[in-house]
């Protein structure tokens, strides 16, 4: 049966605080270069951090663009594609990230359509569900690590609890960071998994004396921070009070928050702090880069991804 016939269900929420709904509308097909994906949905459509913002609060959905559907981790299995699509065939499981530009384009539905340069093969011994903890870190990590940093530098990464922080460290070390400190909820065990995935230093996020732990463990070599929480007033600071204070650091936010000068400390060099937008489909030219080599790069990790994955 042609897709234009067929009809799907989707979750959709009218405006922000108001609870998803479902709701019934027609299978888009694919245009030139495009591919459509059956979303695997018993595994892999469950609502993220970054979802439950948008449904929530309206998170970097303009209020225009609503009623929308949410959902940007998408893992299931190729059922068309258009012309022009060179690199997946029908029938190819694949991860991706939804572009989120058009009802179409959204992730929690039945069946949604994606850029075909943009996805990655799942390797044989992941499950839909685990791939589908993919997609939205890969670019929110790389994009906050490859613009204009160099190699070996030190890299604070301040923890949320959710997998794009996790994903910060493994990526960051595959990079090639050399030191790695990262501020998370320590306890034996959480810290001998963050040190496993390549964290240098762990600091204790409920500890009093945080700001100084975390000074003491960069001194003053931090320049390049990345805040991957970013929720509240003034919620930027800790990662730019731990730069340092005699040379010109950066700190890199998914977030628009605000800093607390008056407890940063000297930063006698000054201090850069750039926003990202973790999509490929802001930055397509980095995403043909770096989504046809993913399956590559995890798979001497993916004993790590298979055992270690969380969805909220």
């Amino acid at each position: 049966m042609p897709l234009a016939t067929m009809s799907q269900t989707a979750l959709i929420t009218n405006k922000p605080g108001e609870p998803l709904v479902a709701i019934s509308r027609s299978v888009p097909a694919p245009g030139p270069k495009e591919g459509s994906v059956k979303n695997h949905a018993h595994e892999t459509r469950s609502v993220n951090p970054h979802d439950r913002k948008i449904r929530d609060l309206g998170f970097i959905v303009p209020l225009e663009e609503f009623p929308c559907i949410p959902g940007h981790d998408m893992a299931g299995v190729v059922e068309a594609v258009g012309a022009g699509a060179t690199n997946v065939k029908v029938g190819d499981r694949v991860l991706t990230q939804a572009a989120s530009t058009s009802h179409d384009t959204s992730g929690l539905q039945e069946h949604t359509i994606t850029s075909y340069a943009l996805l990655a093969k799942i390797l044989a011994s992941m499950t839909f569900g685990k791939a589908a903890t993919l997609p939205i870190c890969v670019p929110s990590v790389f994009t906050a690590l490859f613009p204009s940093t160099g190699l070996g530098l030190p890299l604070l990464d301040n923890i949320a609890g959710f997998d794009y922080p996790s994903k910060t460290i493994l990526l960051a070390r595959l990079v090639g960071f050399g030191s790695i400190v990262t501020v998370a909820s320590k306890n034996p065990e959480k810290e001998a998994k963050l040190k496993q995935l390549g964290a240098t230093v762990v600091v204790d996020r409920h500890s009093p004396s945080l700001q100084e732990d975390v000074r003491a463990a960069v001194v003053d070599n931090l320049l390049y921070a990345v805040e991957t929480v970013g929720q509240g007033q003034n919620a930027h600071t800790l990662g730019v009070s731990a730069l340092s204070n005699n040379a010109k650091g950066t700190l890199v936010t998914i977030t628009h928050d605000t800093v607390d000068e008056s407890v940063i400390g000297e930063k006698r060099a000054g201090y850069e702090k750039r926003f990202t937008v973790g999509s490929s489909h802001v930055y397509p030219e980095f995403g043909k880069k770096v989504w046809p080599e993913l399956p590559k790069w995890i798979r001497p990790h993916c004993a790590f991804f298979v055992q270690n994955h969380q969805r909220s």
